[in-house]
């Protein structure tokens, strides 16, 4: 569920880089309002709201980060999977691995935000 990933994985390891300023008392991190060298993405994981806006690409221009990659993985577990092939020493130009500088994600943690997308994405 949403609550289970907001709980798990959102709100404890995302919201650093990829949340609203208000939330971060400060800063939305590197990943919403640019920083560290990152142009901004605006894409702010510690709201619902702000998961079904998606991020800026490169254009400037919304995606949703359910939006499939070339080979149909959604755009947020494929950069969930990027970060297991950087820290193998593989990495993708296609997508930045998240979480970024961070040990990558369990293959449950993985699943369990995979589950989530092919359910649907409900907030409930």
């Amino acid at each position: 569920s949403y609550e289970e990933l907001k709980n798990r994985l959102f709100n404890k390891i995302c919201w650093h880089c990829h949340s609203d300023a208000d939330y971060a008392i400060g800063d939305g991190g590197p990943g919403n309002t640019g920083g560290f060298g990152f142009v901004p993405r605006g894409l702010n994981l510690a709201a619902y709201d702000g998961i079904l806006s998606g991020s800026l690409d490169d254009k400037g221009e919304r995606r949703s980060i359910f939006e499939p990659m070339a080979d149909g993985t959604p755009r947020l577990v494929a950069a969930l999977l990027a970060r297991w092939a950087e820290e193998a020493g593989k990495e993708d130009p296609a997508i930045r691995g998240m979480p970024l500088g961070m040990p990558s994600l369990s293959p449950e943690d993985v699943q369990l935000v995979e589950t989530w997308i092919a359910q649907g994405h409900s907030p409930d």
